[in-house]
């Protein structure tokens, strides 16, 4: 029961979803630019989830069924190279062609931690399994404690879930001995400073 509990948790929070929340609680923050129309919220939803999500997963179905990968988790970090290469272009895409539509850079900034988070995964993976899993988490929960901070407004709901949700996320992949400790905590700290800097400074 327990394992089926960890891996749940871990498909329902996989890294692919966690820009496309982000999006979702900018767009609902009670910040300025959640004064847009509900159809405009909609399509940026819509944009944003099909460069982060809808695509780069269906090419992991796809290089699953092809046997270029043999688990949809990617438990090996030699079979995730492909993956991360392919999701970091739709990113990459997607950043740009967010910056084609006037919107606010706050969201800019957040599709380029974004993309650099998964960009550094890249990296760090030719020599280290990080966690994927919580370089997502540490950039969402950073994002919020941006949003709250730079724009002013009261998110601690959003946070605290967050931060319960992390702890959640690591503690389901020590338990299914994906990662290590160290693997867990770097990625959350990788997150969390990637996203960090790139909204304070973009």
């Amino acid at each position: 029961m327990a394992r089926k509990i960890a891996l749940g948790l871990s498909v329902l929070l996989h890294p692919l979803l966690i820009p496309t929340a982000g999006i979702i609680i900018l767009l609902y923050s009670g910040s300025y630019i959640s004064s847009i129309s509900v159809s405009a919220k909609k399509m940026l939803i819509l944009l944003f989830a099909s460069g982060t999500l809808l695509i780069p997963a269906m090419m992991i179905l796809l290089f699953y069924m092809r046997g270029l990968i043999s688990d949809l988790h990617l438990v090996s970090f030699k079979e995730r190279t492909t993956p991360l290469a392919i999701t970091l272009i739709f990113y990459i895409l997607t950043f740009f062609l967010f910056l084609k539509i006037p919107v606010y850079r706050f969201m800019h900034g957040f599709m380029l931690g974004s993309a650099l988070s998964v960009l550094f995964t890249l990296l760090i993976n030719f020599k280290w399994k990080i966690s994927i899993h919580m370089i997502g988490m540490g950039g969402l929960t950073s994002f919020i404690l941006m949003i709250s901070v730079l724009q002013n407004i009261n998110l601690f709901t959003f946070l605290v879930l967050t931060i319960l949700a992390s702890g959640l996320t690591g503690s389901s992949r020590l338990y299914l001995k994906a990662h290590t400790s160290g693997q867990v905590y770097s990625g959350y700290l990788l997150g969390f400073m990637v996203m960090g800097g790139c909204l304070l400074f973009y």
